[in-house]
């Protein structure tokens, strides 16, 4: 062996230690990572979501809508989503519940009342409760094809009631327009949103 590498052999080598910025650099991206991965487990899940609370208005997707339904306790009435349109669900804490259709640029919970909106209420005999509404002087009715009634009221003429025989449930249908929300009841177009 050479006398070089023989000295070079015995010299122990300085061992580098890593540098403080390079440390912080490896942990940072090894908390980016941790949260990357948790956002990827969290936003995948095959979770069902929340109710939506009592009185605040959420997008209506057919899991919020069977969530909505299960908490009222029965069906909830609409119309085939109107084109331009996005529904909207409300419900209060005694089992009503609104779905309202915004258009244009509303968002959800806007004030306006410019958007077709139908109305599920629980009432005990409605068609009951309705035949004895519509015997008032302001007020007009018709009989539906199903043996129900509609009626509205001379003053409030965008409102239209409705109820069916056998059933528990009084739906109101609002349009801004009158003549649509009578054409919605009597033509068959509101039912229980699947």
């Amino acid at each position: 062996m050479s006398a070089v590498t023989s000295a070079t052999a015995a010299v122990p080598r300085k061992r580098r230690r890593p540098r403080r910025g390079m440390v912080v650099a490896l942990l940072l991206a090894a908390l980016v990572a941790a949260g990357g991965a948790f956002a990827a487990v969290a936003l995948t899940r095959d979770e069902a979501p929340a109710l939506p609370v009592a009185g605040k208005p959420a997008l209506l997707t057919a899991d919020v809508l069977s969530r909505v339904a299960a908490s009222a306790g029965h069906d909830v009435y609409g119309v085939a989503t109107p084109a331009g349109t996005r529904p909207e669900v409300t419900r209060s804490s005694s089992g009503e519940v609104w779905v309202r259709y915004l258009g244009g640029d509303a968002k959800l919970g806007d004030p306006r009342a410019n958007y077709l909106t139908i109305g599920t209420y629980p009432r005990d005999d409605a068609l009951a409760a309705a035949k004895a509404a519509a015997e008032g002087d302001q007020t007009r009715s018709a009989e539906l094809p199903d043996g129900g009634i509609m009626l509205w009221s001379l003053d409030r003429p965008e409102s239209v009631y409705a109820a069916s025989p056998g059933s528990d449930l009084l739906v109101e249908v609002y349009s801004p327009d009158p003549v649509r929300a009578r054409a919605l009841v009597s033509g068959g177009a509101v039912a229980p949103l699947r």
